[in-house]
């Protein structure tokens, strides 16, 4: 094979349309979806702790998640798998390569749409960060 792929059991992962209180398609309205997210830096990464390195990692993974699905961070619940809240593989890919351009490292894609939720993704981040940042 020559390009990654996810296994992914739809029956299981597909978007919970029929969660209370959400409407397939219905506005997100507290506030204005941001096209333009920004990573925390380098140097503010390796100047962090292990706790607020984590912290900035995670609060950047749920703005470009939240970006990615076209809804505001606030919106993103953050609790739900990266695929139930709309990430398939093409957007999976576009994450990835954000994630790869803004910080230099991306967790392969498979791992990616695999991930519990947007913390899981976050710690798989700052993972391949390692210590240093």
């Amino acid at each position: 094979m020559t390009a990654n792929q996810a296994v992914l059991d739809w029956l299981n992962t597909e978007p919970d349309w029929d969660a209370p209180g959400e409407v397939p398609g219905a506005p997100v309205s507290d506030g204005p979806v941001s096209v333009d997210v920004t990573a925390p830096s380098a140097a503010t990464l390796a100047a962090a702790t292990a706790a607020e390195r984590m912290e900035l990692v995670t609060d950047y993974v749920r703005r470009e998640v939240a970006r990615s699905v076209g809804v505001t961070p606030a919106a993103l619940d953050t609790e739900r798998t990266l695929v139930s809240v709309g990430i398939g593989s093409m957007l999976g890919l576009e994450l990835q390569y954000r994630l790869k351009s803004s910080l230099g490292v991306a967790p392969e894609l498979t791992e990616l749409l695999m991930a519990k939720d947007t913390h899981a993704l976050a710690a798989m981040v700052v993972a391949l960060l390692g210590s240093g940042g």
